[in-house]
């Protein structure tokens, strides 16, 4: 008897886990229907990106290094959308959306640092992605009293879309969207529709930042599940 007692104790636990997680997973979407959305969303965001290619607005953000250094009058210059795909039980899915593009300034930066500044303002600049060129001054004994830094008027920014079909989340990533900075929104898969992704569109514009508060930041979800 007891070990039938074992055995009833086991299926239950089992049963017990296997209703929770159906209930946790209730509101995730068939792949099928994620993927429908995800390449529905692709479709939209390829022509909103053709668009903004050729009219080249204005971007109403501030790009600021520090210092007093802030690229001027920014707008969108070049820009693709592309696609990455993988295959659940032998169906191809979307499972990321990439959204490359140029920040364009009205004129280049120049910068003169001190030899001993030299090293964090390479930081700087490499953590912003930006390209730049660099020229040490000397003066008539050979000594380097300056360093002058040259930042080409261009700023690279990119939108990643990441989903996961396990958990319906999709990973929204912003890199020099807004401002010098990366972020990570974790956006339920249902949830991604027209209004989000003209949300993005302004937001990278600099119109509006209400995309910012549509989710939150990546990876809360997972630490409040941990909590539970």
């Amino acid at each position: 008897m007891s070990t039938a007692g074992s055995l009833l104790d086991e299926l239950r636990t089992q049963y017990e886990a296997a209703r929770q997680s159906t209930h946790e997973h209730a509101d995730v979407e068939g792949f099928q229907e994620f993927d429908a959305r995800l390449r529905k969303a692709f479709r939209w965001l390829e022509k909103a990106i053709t668009y903004l290619d050729g009219l080249k607005p204005a971007i109403e953000h501030r790009f600021d290094l520090g210092h007093g250094l802030v690229f001027d009058s920014p707008r969108f210059g070049r820009g693709s959308v592309g696609q990455h795909t993988r295959r659940i039980v032998g169906f191809p899915v979307l499972d990321e959306i990439n959204i490359y593009y140029e920040i364009v300034a009205a004129k280049a930066l120049t910068i003169e640092v001190a030899p001993g500044g030299v090293a964090l303002a390479d930081k700087v600049l490499d953590d912003a992605g930006l390209q730049y060129t660099s020229r040490r001054v000397e003066d008539a004994g050979g000594t380097v009293r300056k360093c002058l830094i040259s930042v080409p008027p261009a700023i690279p920014a990119n939108v990643l879309f990441r989903a996961d079909y396990q958990t319906g989340l999709v990973t929204v990533t912003l890199v020099n969207v807004d401002r010098f900075d990366r972020v990570s929104l974790e956006f339920p898969s249902t949830s991604i529709d027209e209004p989000v992704l003209e949300d993005l569109v302004r937001l990278i514009l600099g119109r509006d930042a209400a995309f910012l508060r549509r989710a939150p930041l990546a990876g809360i979800h997972a630490r409040a599940a941990a909590k539970t």
